[in-house]
């Protein structure tokens, strides 16, 4: 009798530095904050060149700490459309 597994779940979590790495874009890793930014817990970025682009940015003390970066909301690591998710006005930028 063959025993049958259950296959694999992908486990790997996401890790921006990676992507980073991979890629060839000018997102900045992390970012100090400025006095302007207080009260913010987040920043979303965006950059028009062949297509549009977002960065979504998350705080770390006095810092932004890049969390992700895509062309659509789909693209978007899971931890980014969580907040996205909990921005309807924001959210409706991706839909088409």
């Amino acid at each position: 009798m063959r025993s049958i597994l259950p296959p694999k779940a992908n486990n790997k979590k996401f890790n921006v530095c990676e992507k980073l790495n991979a890629s060839s874009t000018h997102w900045a890793y992390s970012k100090p904050a400025q006095a302007y930014q207080d009260g913010f817990d987040f920043q979303l970025e965006t950059i028009l060149a062949d297509e549009i682009e977002f960065a979504l940015y998350k705080r770390q003390g006095n810092k932004f700490v890049l969390l992700d970066f895509f062309n659509s909301y789909n693209e978007a690591c899971d931890e980014a459309k969580a907040i996205l998710d909990t921005h309807k006005d924001i959210k409706k930028m991706f839909e088409h």
